[in-house]
């Protein structure tokens, strides 16, 4: 074999193994990063910040005003009306300023939390994936997870939220109790 020939199938490995790499890379979840959500009536804002441990995405405008995770008023207060100590990448806060329906992480597990129901910050109720899903076989997976959800709506209007699953089931919840109102 010639100096050539190795040259170029050293290459070619080399460009297999970035090739092969890059969908392991693309489907890793997406580290916490600080954001702040309004209500639709705009008279609220909730603020997430990511834990310190893990921050990548860290909005230093954003932690100079607000010192804790939680709903504000929305006209420059810093001061919260209460505060929350869990992380979410989704949440859905209520224009009464009371509620809350905070959403699970990236799905690895049906023992996951899929969502969950605040008023004022106090948990409500809970659902894991496991008790919304009926067939696993149907949810769409990844190299790294899976997706259980399929469609969702937010009504801040009704105080309901609505999902749809990969497996073809449908619940409709109150915002206000975390009940499900409709299967």
């Amino acid at each position: 074999m010639t100096a050539a020939v190795r040259s170029i199938l050293v290459l070619q490995l080399i460009v297999l193994s970035l090739a092969l790499c890059v969908p392991a890379f693309a489907d890793t979840p997406a580290p916490p990063r600080d954001y702040a959500k309004e209500t639709e009536n705009g008279q609220y804002i909730f603020v997430m910040l990511a834990p310190p441990e893990r921050w990548v995405s860290k909005d230093t405008e954003l932690r100079k005003t607000y010192k804790a995770s939680g709903l504000y008023r929305n006209d420059g207060s810093a001061t919260p009306l209460w505060t929350v100590y869990w992380y979410s990448f989704s949440v859905y806060p209520s224009s009464d300023g009371r509620h809350i329906v905070r959403m699970g992480p990236w799905a690895s597990s049906v023992d996951q939390l899929a969502l969950a129901f605040y008023e004022n910050g106090k948990e409500l109720k809970s659902y894991l994936i496991r008790d919304l899903i009926k067939n696993q076989l149907k949810l769409k997976h990844t190299v790294s997870h899976f997706f259980w959800q399929k469609e969702l709506k937010y009504n801040d209007k009704e105080g309901t939220i609505l999902i749809k699953t990969h497996d073809d089931q449908t619940y409709l919840f109150s915002v206000k109790t975390g009940e499900i109102l409709q299967r």
